[in-house]
């Protein structure tokens, strides 16, 4: 799991990022759960589009399941969904939530995002 709380800036997201990936690489989990209830801003779309574009250079395996829980403002669940699409068009199952026990019974079902 990864979290964050508080303003995150594109270069703070980028540092989550890379320690995500180094984890589930050491881990080799399938999944990641990715807590940001707690974030009060976020990093740019652009950011976000670039970071997830970078998944398959920075060797993330297309099979991980990636649940984002967002917080319930309409700017985290927007960037939260744009997160997902991205994801999705990039061939990784990923999935936006606002609640956590939500996203954690997902990634341990069968189903698909």
């Amino acid at each position: 799991m990864v979290a964050a709380r508080g303003p995150v800036s594109d270069e703070e997201a980028k540092e989550l990022t890379t320690r995500a990936i180094s984890l589930l690489k050491d881990t080799q989990a399938p999944c990641v759960l990715g807590d940001f209830r707690g974030m009060e801003s976020g990093p740019s779309f652009a950011s976000v589009y670039w970071f997830v574009n970078d998944y398959a250079n920075r060797g993330l395996p297309p099979q991980t399941r990636i649940a984002l829980v967002h917080s319930r403002t309409p700017r985290a669940a927007e960037l939260a969904l744009f997160f997902e699409t991205v994801c999705v068009n990039r061939r990784y199952e990923a999935k936006a939530f606002d609640s956590r026990q939500a996203a954690e019974a997902w990634l341990h079902s069968g189903t698909t995002a």
